[in-house]
């Protein structure tokens, strides 16, 4: 079933309200006037279109490729999206293990691939947690 939205990404965007919320993807905004700098000399992304061009350079000077080569992402759950976009065919079958990360699943049933869940395996592995602060 190809879906164009995600329910977790909706609800951790929308109802989570933790102080500090490890569930978004995003940078909060922030305006650039409230900076003790003259706004009108910083440029922190110029023409992004495909991407940021000296970041691109940038890796493509270090891999040894031509910057067309080079495909940035603006955050982790798109480049996972790349990636799958990259690699899966609709109907192909992806295993994804149960639990794992919501988007990821999502991804791959936007692309149209076939997902199956299996669940992982328990650990003798006990985590114990710990009181943090006074």
């Amino acid at each position: 079933m190809r879906q164009k939205h995600s329910d977790y990404m909706h609800w951790a965007k929308t109802q989570s309200k933790a102080r500090f919320n490890l569930a978004t993807s995003g940078v909060g905004s922030f305006p650039l006037r409230d900076l003790p700098y003259d706004g009108t000399k910083l440029e922190i992304n110029g023409d992004n279109s495909y991407g940021y061009v000296p970041l691109k350079r940038a890796i493509a000077e270090r891999a040894g490729v031509d910057p067309d080569c080079v495909v940035t992402a603006a955050g982790t759950s798109f480049a996972n999206y790349l990636a799958m976009a990259a690699l899966l065919d609709p109907g192909d079958e992806v295993l994804i293990e149960h639990p794992a990360y919501g988007l990821l699943v999502d991804a791959a049933r936007y692309i149209g691939a076939e997902v199956k869940r299996p669940a992982a395996k328990k650990t003798a592995t006990r985590w114990k947690r710990k009181k943090c602060g006074g």
